[in-house]
């Protein structure tokens, strides 16, 4: 499989060959080819250098998704009258919001995507990267959500205050974002989006404004977007920040995919297995290691730990996509996310296509090289069991004919030969690294 159908295959549902990696890196192709911030972000934004920096990003880390453009929030700012600050090498930020009275709110003109710089040349960076390397592998848009959007023109603490003293301008707020955004989905499908439309919504957040606000504004937003990008033959992937995985606002995911969203990704502190033991069979669950704590401080050993337990929660019967747990900028480690890129591909491979109708792994049993869990009921790989669950215990490389699950930790026995066989390949494999059989 292509990349790009790897990911495709995923979004729908289905089983690829292995699980993709979506890295959503907005501006860590900048560290890849050594340009400074300013040079490609600040002014009319340099969308050769910018496609350039992109493609440079997939070839190094080889992950199966890119978003079309180095990206930042705000990349509308300036041009509407606001102010963003560009560190040589660091990530853009607002310093003034272009809407920051009532009457910039009424007196707001829409920008044209296609002819209005910067944003005209980062949609000519999606096309610059579709045609280069759109054909194998897949070219994803990224936008803000509803709220995120207007939190970003408004100034959030503003917003927040429209929203209860002077509803008028929060809603006029809310509906120009929505327009903004809705018309750089389509100028972004026609330059070269392939495989999917994704709405990071940091500030749709139920914590921060309100379940009631993420009702009544994120929901009919998202709605009009998902129905803009399918117009466009594409589907649609969420990403709002908040506990979602279980607690009050799980109710707010079946909302989500209600709108016709094709993915949702869960950001950190949510709990992917519950995820998609919910929301599996429904939607393409996206989501992984923590991008602020695992992935930016490793050391490498957490890093592969996280993303075993990840695939390990997620990748049976198919629909995952590895994920961090937000975007990737400029300054996180490249050798920390090429370590998790290379984890999935060698522990997240399918065996076989699962059995029509069914979510669960390749028929075959521990023959297969699969185990279920006495206790909990969770299928895992023996090599999955053995080689994290049973992490240092000595007798782990010493033939024991005992498995442990990775979700429950509690024991289950398997055949000589299966035993025999796991305990060779553990020795084997540490010893590559120069390391103790156990420890």
């Amino acid at each position: 499989m292509t990349p790009r159908e790897r990911m495709t295959t995923a979004l729908s549902g289905g089983v690829p060959d292995r699980v993709p990696v979506f890295l959503r890196d907005l501006t860590l192709g900048l560290d890849v080819t050594g340009l400074s911030t300013p040079e490609v972000c600040a002014g009319a934004f340099d969308a050769e250098m910018s496609a350039r920096s992109v493609i440079a990003a997939q070839r190094e880390l080889g992950h199966d998704a890119v978003v079309g453009s180095i990206q930042y929030c705000g990349m509308e700012v300036e041009m509407l009258g606001g102010q963003v600050m560009f560190p040589p090498r660091g990530i853009p930020s607002v310093l003034r919001a272009p809407l920051d009275s009532p009457e910039k709110v009424e007196d707001a003109e829409l920008p044209d995507p296609r002819r209005d710089a910067p944003l005209s040349n980062m949609v000519r960076s999606y096309r610059l990267v579709s045609e280069r390397i759109g054909r194998e592998v897949a070219v994803l848009g990224n936008v803000e959500g509803p709220l995120t959007k207007a939190g970003i023109l408004r100034g959030l603490d503003v917003l927040a205050l429209d929203m209860v003293s002077e509803p008028d301008v929060f809603q006029k707020a809310v509906r120009f974002s929505n327009d903004l955004t809705d018309d750089l989905c389509v100028a972004m499908c026609e330059a070269g989006v392939n495989t999917a439309m994704f709405v990071a919504a940091a500030t749709d957040n139920p914590d921060i404004l309100g379940s009631e606000a993420f009702a009544q504004h994120t929901l009919p937003g998202l709605r009009r977007l998902v129905d803009t990008v399918r117009k466009e033959g594409l589907p649609t992937v969420f990403h709002p920040h908040g506990l979602f995985s279980n607690g009050d606002n799980a109710g707010l995911v079946d909302a989500s995919l209600d709108t016709g969203i094709a993915g949702f990704q869960f950001a950190e502190g949510n709990d992917l297995a519950a995820a998609k033991q919910r929301w599996g069979a429904r939607t393409c669950i996206l989501g992984g290691v923590n991008a602020f704590t695992t992935l930016l401080l490793g050391p490498p050993e957490s890093i592969r730990r996280e993303t075993a337990r990840c695939l390990n929660s997620c990748m049976e019967g198919g629909g995952y996509v590895l994920m961090c747990s937000c975007s990737l900028h400029r300054g996180m480690p490249l050798d920390h996310v090429r370590e998790m890129v290379g984890t999935c591909a060698s522990l997240g491979r399918y065996g076989a296509t699962p059995p029509a109708g069914g979510s669960g792994p390749p028929s075959g049993g521990r023959k297969a090289g699969w185990a279920l869990c006495p206790t909990c009921g969770h299928r895992y790989r023996l090599v999955n069991g053995r080689g994290l669950a049973c992490l240092g215990c000595p007798s782990a490389v010493n033939g024991c004919d005992m498995t442990r699950c990775p979700r429950c930790d509690a024991e289950a026995p398997i055949g000589r030969t299966a035993s025999e066989r796991l305990s060779a390949l553990l020795r084997g494999y540490r010893s590559q690294y120069g390391r103790a059989s156990f420890r």
